[in-house]
């Protein structure tokens, strides 16, 4: 009689796996940090004149024209006319407040800025919010100007919390340009939206807004300069 022959139980698989801990997941993506401004930054060499690139920056009411992300420029307030710039026998103002529609990612908002015109320092800021100017209060008081915060009819009025954008325009100095007259354009942007939340779904959009509007006006200079250059009529 054949004895039957017991096969071994196989092992119980499931009773022997493990269970280890998830591994952290990388952020692929870092968001900037709602509380804080967030500063932009674009900057440009070109063959003008840092003079009269100044001009075409101070042009406030222009902006419209040819500034992406701008829909509405209207300058509102100026100052007592002054000299003008060695290229011309007229005296000029300088905007210090205006009307402006800016905005990106989607976002859009209607505000009044305060200008500041520096061109000893070859600024022109526009300022709107609660943010405050950096410009020394000495060369603001040599061209006249303060800077007043806001009444409740001035500022934001609801995506931003605050909004300084900054051209600066002086003389390219080194021994590359020496013999030309060439220009250093630098945009600053530097902004705080009212809701945490419009800093994360603008962020993919930000970083490219400097670049954009610094081209822009690389545009408009060669236009205007152009112009310039063909009118018999303007003095070089």
């Amino acid at each position: 009689m054949a004895t039957a022959r017991l096969l071994p139980r196989p092992p119980r698989l499931l009773s022997t796996l493990r269970t280890y801990p998830h591994p952290p997941r990388r952020t692929f993506i870092s968001l900037p940090d709602p509380t804080k401004p967030q500063i932009l930054t674009a900057s440009r060499r070109l063959p003008y004149d840092h003079e009269r690139l100044y001009d075409i920056i101070a042009d406030v009411d222009s902006y419209v024209r040819f500034l992406p992300y701008c829909k509405v420029s209207r300058v509102t307030r100026w100052t007592d006319p002054t000299p003008g710039n060695p290229h011309t026998t007229t005296t000029r103002r300088w905007p210090t407040q205006a009307d402006l529609t800016a905005g990106w990612g989607g976002f859009e908002e209607t505000y009044t800025s305060r200008l500041f015109c520096v061109p000893t320092l070859g600024i022109v800021e526009a300022i709107s919010g609660d943010a405050r100017t950096e410009i020394p209060a000495s060369e603001l008081r040599r061209h006249g100007l303060t800077d007043h915060h806001p009444g409740p009819d001035i500022g934001s009025r609801g995506v931003f919390k605050s909004l300084v954008t900054r051209w600066t325009v002086l003389p390219a100095h080194d021994d590359a340009v020496r013999e030309d007259r060439w220009s250093d354009v630098r945009l600053t942007i530097k902004y705080q939206f009212a809701n945490p939340l419009y800093t994360a779904v603008s962020a993919a959009v930000a970083d490219k807004v400097a670049g954009v509007m610094v081209e822009a006006f690389v545009r408009q200079a060669e236009r205007v300069l152009k112009e310039t250059r063909n009118d018999p009529g303007v003095a070089r």
